[in-house]
C-alpha cells in the first residue's frame, strides 16, 4: 500500500508541476483546461500520498532516498529557473538566427546594405485590412530588427481614412515608405514583398537618378515588351525598381548619344550596325561612356549578322568567337545529353562579381574573352566562365540543322569565357581623359523575360549595370521575389500546439518513465 501511495505521490508531483507550468506560461481556454485537470489531479494524488504516509513522514524525510529526491527536485527547479531567465533575456534582447541554407527567413544582402547606409529614419506604414496582417508585420519586423532607424506601423485605412488620404493610399495592402519624417520623400508600394519594399527604400533615399538608354532600330530586344519571352520588360522593371530612368534611343536618326545617357545597352542586334551608329558609340565611349553589349550566337544561314559590332569590340580589347557554347547535361536514366543553356559558377575578379558565388545560366551563348595581348590602356577581365564539361562548338550547321555536336580539334575545350568587363584608360589610348567602361555578354537571352528570373541572372545583370553607372554600393545579391512560406497561428491555436508538444508529451513520457522505473525497483 505504501509503495502504491508513494508512486501516486510522484505522479501527483509531476501532474501538479506541469499544471503550474501550463498556468504560468499559457492563457488560452484549452491550456487552462489542461492546467486545471493537472492541478486538480496532482493535488488529489499528493493529498492521498500524504494521508497514507502521515505516520512515517519523518522516517521518509530522513531517508537517503528522500534526500536524493530532494536534490533532484532542487536541480530541476534550478534548470527551470535558468530556462525562464534565458527566455526573459531573449525577450529583452532580441537575436535572430536563420539556419536555412539560403537565408529564407532573413533579409537579402542588398536589403541589409541599403539599411546600413541609411542616414535618416524611415517609417513603414502598412495599410492592411483591420490593421492586422501577420505576414506584413513579420516582414516589417525584419527591417526594424536590421536597423534602429526603421520603424513601422500597421494601419486600418477604414478607421484612419485621414492617413490614407495623407499618403495617397487607394489600395489595400499598400506600404507607404516615409523617409526623414513628413518633410522627407515618400513612396507607395503595393506588393508586400521584400523586393518591393527594398526598391522603395532605394527610391526615396537616392539623391540622383541615372539614365539607361536601350539602343533600338536593328532588331534589338525591346525593353517595353513585358509579356513576350524575347522582350526585356522585366529587365526594365528591375532598373526602374532601383531608381534608374529607362529610355530608348535610335542612333540611326540621332546625331549623337544623348548626354543624359549614363549607360547604353546594345541588346542583341540582329542586323548590322551601320558605320554612323558605331561612330556615335565610339564618340560616346571617348567621353567616358559606359556600355553593355549583349551579342547573339551566329547562325549558319547568316540570319543574324553582328560582324560590324564584333569588329568594333576588338578595338576595346574583346575577342568574340564564331561559335556556340555546348555543355553536357546528365539526365537521370538517360545519360549525358547536349545542352545549349550552360550553367556558370565560376566568376572573375571584378566589382561586379565580388562575393558573388551564385549560379547563372547563359542560354545560347558564344564565347567572349579578353584579347591576348590586350591593347595598351585596356584592362579586360573575364567575368564568367562555363564548366569543365563545356566546349565552344564551331560546327554551326551541326547544331542548328542536325541538332548534334561533338567535340573535335577545331573546338575550344571548357571552361570558356562568356562575359568580359573592360576598363579603358582614355589618356593611355589617346582618345580622351578619364576612363570608359564596357561589359560584353556573349548572350542576350540572359536578360530577357524568359531567363532573367532564372537562378541569379537578375543579380548578375543588375550588378553589371550598377558597376557601369558607378553605383558600386548597390552591387550585391538582391531580394528574392518569392519569400519563404510562413505558418501563422492564432493565440488559441498556439496554446493548443504548445500544450500538446511542450507540456503534454513530456509529461506523459515522464510519467511512463517513472512507472517503468518504479516497476523495475520492485
Amino acid at each position: 500500500m505504501k509503495r502504491s501511495s508513494a508512486l501516486s505521490g510522484l505522479i501527483g508531483l509531476v501532474l501538479f508541476s506541469f499544471g503550474l507550468l501550463g498556468y504560468l506560461l499559457t492563457a488560452g481556454g484549452f491550456a487552462r483546461l489542461f492546467s486545471g485537470v493537472n492541478l486538480v489531479g496532482g493535488a488529489i494524488a499528493l493529498i492521498g500520498w500524504l494521508a497514507s504516509s502521515g505516520g512515517s513522514l519523518g522516517e521518509i524525510a530522513g531517508a537517503r532516498r528522500t534526500r536524493y529526491g530532494a536534490n533532484a527536485a532542487v536541480y530541476t527547479a534550478a534548470f527551470l529557473g535558468v530556462l525562464i531567465a534565458i527566455n526573459y533575456l531573449a525577450a529583452k534582447h532580441k537575436r535572430q538566427f536563420d539556419m536555412t541554407s539560403e537565408g529564407a527567413f532573413s533579409l537579402s544582402p542588398q536589403s541589409l546594405k541599403v539599411l546600413k547606409s541609411l542616414k535618416k529614419p524611415i517609417k513603414l506604414y502598412g495599410f492592411v485590412e483591420g490593421g492586422r496582417d501577420p505576414h506584413a508585420e513579420a516582414l516589417f519586423e525584419e527591417y526594424s530588427y536590421a536597423s534602429p532607424l526603421v520603424s513601422y506601423e500597421l494601419i486600418d485605412p477604414t478607421r484612419h481614412p485621414e492617413l490614407a488620404e495623407k499618403y495617397k493610399v487607394t489600395v489595400m495592402n499598400t506600404t507607404h515608405i516615409q523617409y526623414d519624417g513628413d518633410t522627407g520623400a515618400g513612396t507607395n508600394v503595393t506588393d508586400m514583398t521584400e523586393q518591393a519594399i527594398t526598391n522603395g527604400i532605394v527610391k526615396v533615399t537616392k539623391t540622383s537618378q541615372e539614365t539607361v538608354c536601350f539602343l533600338t532600330g536593328e532588331g534589338e530586344d525591346d525593353p517595353d515588351e513585358a509579356t513576350a519571352g524575347t522582350g526585356m520588360g522585366q529587365f526594365k522593371e528591375s532598373l526602374q525598381g532601383e531608381s534608374y530612368v529607362v529610355k530608348k534611343i535610335n542612333l540611326v536618326t540621332e546625331n549623337a548619344v544623348p548626354d543624359e545617357c549614363s549607360v547604353v545597352v546594345v541588346a542583341g542586334p540582329t542586323r548590322p550596325l551601320v558605320p554612323h551608329v558605331l561612330d556615335e558609340l565610339t564618340d560616346f565611349m571617348k567621353k567616358g561612356g559606359r556600355a553593355l553589349v549583349m551579342l547573339r550566337p551566329p547562325r549558319p544561314d547568316q540570319s543574324i549578322d553582328e560582324t560590324a559590332l564584333v569588329d568594333w569590340l576588338k578595338n576595346w580589347g574583346v575577342t568574340v568567337g564564331d561559335n556556340v557554347v555546348v555543355d553536357q547535361v546528365v539526365r537521370l536514366f538517360a545519360g549525358p545529353a547536349l545542352g545549349l543553356n550552360p550553367l556558370v559558377n565560376t566568376y572573375g575578379p571584378s566589382p561586379i562579381t565580388a562575393g558573388f558565388d551564385k549560379q547563372t545560366v547563359f542560354p545560347m551563348v558564344r564565347t567572349v574573352a579578353p584579347s591576348e595581348p590586350p591593347p595598351p590602356g585596356i584592362e579586360a577581365v573575364s567575368l564568367a566562365k562555363t564548366s569543365d564539361t563545356s566546349w565552344a562548338e564551331t560546327d554551326l550547321e551541326g547544331i542548328f540543322k542536325r541538332q548534334e555536336a561533338k567535340f573535335d580539334a577545331k573546338d575550344q575545350k571548357g571552361p570558356v569565357s562568356v562575359a568580359v568587363a573592360v576598363t579603358a584608360n582614355l589618356d593611355a589610348l589617346k582618345l580622351g581623359h578619364g576612363d570608359a567602361r564596357l561589359v560584353v555578354y556573349g548572350d542576350t537571352d540572359i536578360a530577357n523575360n524568359s531567363y532573367i528570373g532564372n537562378f541569379f541572372n537578375r543579380d548578375f545583370v543588375m550588378n553589371t549595370v550598377d558597376w557601369l553607372a558607378g553605383e558600386s554600393s548597390s552591387i550585391t545579391i538582391r531580394p528574392r521575389s518569392l519569400r519563404a512560406s510562413r505558418f501563422s497561428l492564432t493565440v488559441a491555436q498556439f496554446d493548443v500546439v504548445f500544450v500538446l508538444s511542450v507540456l503534454l508529451l513530456p509529461e506523459l513520457l515522464l510519467i511512463v518513465g517513472i512507472a517503468v522505473w518504479w516497476e523495475r525497483r520492485s
